[in-house]
């Protein structure tokens, strides 16, 4: 596939970055690290795709439909991303599921970066050919891991006695040959951040220790660390309701933001000024010098009409059902 481009406001052929998050162990935290990139990003003023390539748990797909929710329940308008749902393959064969894998994520990615800055991917926490090919066209990869040596595991195989690192695992094995695929498709590099997620405060020898792997993983596999969200309840709470630290305000008596839900965004902060992507840069730059503040960590719930009043949309959301079925429709006359 060639990917869609655009002409920039330089002259210069642009498309929209492609961000994959992915670990094949469950539970590491990708569908809430993507969704909170989803609305930073969005928040920010950028367009933003969304793709959910785990057709059977659906989790970023049944965020976005919380969220659609509690818009309806509550009578506010939130940022959205236009979302696409990639199905698995109904036929038996390989060679014939595959190649309508391929033909269905290429027709739904190529819909996205013809109207997005950004396309995030949550892939599902196993080894598929979808998540393989998404990870292919990646610009960015983040991988969420745990900080305990059960989810390092997916990463690298480490000595229990010397704690050094021995071999790349699995996982790892399986991002350097997407690497390779996509420098030989168009040329391009994937950026590869290992994100050290629901970190404990406590300065623990485990996690002392883990950090001296991590700084040896950064050599061996070609990857960065980035920095991760803390194990705070809020994270988990606010699924059901689809929303994120960057869209509620909560607050006490006195009307004050509690110092947890400040940390959560500073994290989501650090997050996306990690990914070193310099029109993310130059956004956050310009929000926090604007008059209405920086909308990362000033960010609120408003009445459908003061939002129309303050805020400009970014783009025209489209329905999840509307997008799945759009795909749908491409990949059944494809097939």
């Amino acid at each position: 596939m060639q990917q869609p481009s655009a002409t920039g406001e330089n002259g210069a052929v642009t498309r929209g970055h492609i961000i994959v998050t992915g670990n094949e162990k469950g539970g590491s935290g990708k569908t809430t690290t993507s969704m909170h990139l989803i609305v930073g990003l969005l928040r920010l003023g950028f367009r933003v795709g969304s793709m959910d390539i785990d057709a059977r748990q659906r989790s970023l797909s049944r965020y976005i439909e919380n969220r659609k929710a509690t818009m309806a329940k509550e009578n506010t308008t939130l940022p959205m991303p236009s979302h696409f749902v990639v199905n698995k393959s109904p036929f038996n064969i390989q060679e014939e599921a595959e190649a309508d894998e391929r033909d269905r994520f290429t027709r739904a990615l190529a819909r996205l970066l013809a109207t997005c800055d950004f396309v995030v991917i949550d892939s599902p926490g196993n080894d598929t050919h979808l998540s393989r090919m998404a990870h292919s066209y990646a610009d960015t990869v983040i991988t969420p891991v745990n900080d305990s040596f059960v989810d390092l595991d997916v990463l690298a195989s480490v000595d229990g006695i010397t704690m050094q690192v021995l071999k790349p695992s699995i996982y790892s094995e399986m991002l350097w040959e997407q690497k390779l695929m996509r420098a030989k498709r168009d040329g391009g590099s994937i950026d590869w951040l290992v994100m050290r997620n629901r970190l404990s405060n406590i300065d623990a020898r485990n996690k002392r220790m883990i950090t001296k792997i991590m700084d040896d993983l950064t050599k061996r596999l070609g990857c960065r660390i980035a920095p991760g969200f803390s194990e705070r309840v809020i994270f988990r709470e606010l699924f059901l309701l689809g929303l994120t630290v960057l869209d509620v305000v909560e607050t006490n008596k006195s009307g004050t933001l509690s110092m947890s839900h400040l940390a959560a965004r500073q994290e989501v902060r650090d997050l996306l000024k990690a990914l070193r992507i310099p029109t993310i840069d130059a956004r956050i730059a310009q929000v926090r010098q604007g008059a209405a503040g920086d909308v990362l960590t000033n960010p609120r719930i408003a009445p459908k009409s003061a939002v129309a009043k303050e805020e400009k949309p970014v783009a025209a959301p489209e329905s999840t059902a509307e997008a799945n079925a759009s795909a749908d429709a491409h990949a059944t006359t494809a097939a």
